[in-house]
């Protein structure tokens, strides 16, 4: 999967998303031996309040314009459980829209990015309440950690250098297609490989990517992460991360935690992640990863 999401101007300013998803099967042979399974498009516009305002999915959904009105934040997510039928919880389409409020959410990195290169105080770019809001939310906000200490100092929030970001072309089938990233967008990619031996058993690896795009096409990455995993059935034996960029220096703890999710359930991961991995013990871009996870069920079906 990947989302772009569209340049943001200010704390409170429209946004445009548009997001792509592939399911492949490959074959014994490799190579070519590749079968599409599914392929999912979303283009989704929010206004000033974060509000979904504009929505267009292929495959075409029955359902989608119930979810106009609703908001890129606290429950949008419920509201996507209220709408979209059980059968396709676990679509493409779903998985698309279930991270667009994460999407949003690190849109506004790219906007400090540009407002600190035109000279703006970094001070003044951080909203009067963010620590009511993020204090002890994940592990790289924690109380008296790098990020809330540097606003509490008014020295806003600290801004990371970021490496680039290489993506393997090798294999044609790697990803699927995608432009070049604009200066001052956003792009999240997610890779989820599945994989079976023919007695019940399962591997997953898994990872995500959050880069900013700078001048002439280039990306450089501010969040990653890889998850290993393996089980039985659906099942899951156990499960690692591994982090790899990460904005504060508290950040990778939180990945010892995600032992807690051995015994659960793939397809019920997306409820499982959020009730057992919470405030310091988390973080919030793995969490989404992790419940991206659960997507992969219909997946390990298919392969055996």
């Amino acid at each position: 999967m990947s989302i772009d999401i569209g340049p943001r101007r200010g704390f409170s300013a429209s946004l445009d998303m548009t997001g792509l998803a592939r399911d492949i099967r490959t074959g014994p042979t490799g190579g070519d031996d590749v079968t599409v399974l599914a392929e999912a498009s979303v283009a989704a516009g929010f206004d000033m309040g974060r509000r979904l305002i504009s929505l267009a999915t292929t495959p075409a959904a029955s359902w989608a314009d119930a979810l106009i009105g609703a908001r890129a934040g606290g429950g949008f997510r419920r509201h996507l459980d209220a709408v979209v039928p059980p059968a396709e919880a676990g679509s493409l389409l779903r998985q698309v829209l279930d991270d667009m409020p994460a999407a949003a959410l690190i849109s506004g990195y790219a906007w400090m990015r540009l407002a600190r290169r035109e000279g703006h105080d970094p001070s003044t770019l951080t909203p009067p309440d963010i620590l009511e809001r993020m204090t002890d939310l994940c592990s790289g906000w924690r109380a008296g950690g790098v990020a809330v200490g540097s606003i509490e100092t008014h020295h806003g929030m600290p801004i990371q250098d970021c490496p680039p970001a290489p993506v393997d072309t090798a294999d044609p089938w790697g990803w699927h297609a995608v432009g070049s990233l604009e200066r001052d967008w956003m792009r999240r990619r997610r890779c989820l490989d599945v994989a079976v031996d023919g007695e019940g058993g399962f591997s997953i690896w898994a990872m995500f990517r959050d880069t900013v795009g700078e001048e002439a096409g280039a990306e450089v990455v501010l969040h990653e992460y890889a998850v290993t995993a393996s089980g039985s059935g659906t099942v899951l034996g156990a499960i690692a991360a591994e982090p790899r960029v990460l904005p504060f220096p508290e950040c990778p703890a939180a990945a010892a935690a995600v032992g807690d999710l051995v015994g659960c359930d793939l397809a019920g991961l997306s409820g499982s992640v959020p009730q057992l991995l919470t405030g310091i013990r988390s973080c919030t871009h793995l969490n989404d990863l992790l419940r991206a996870l659960g997507g992969v069920a219909d997946l390990v079906a298919r392969a055996a």
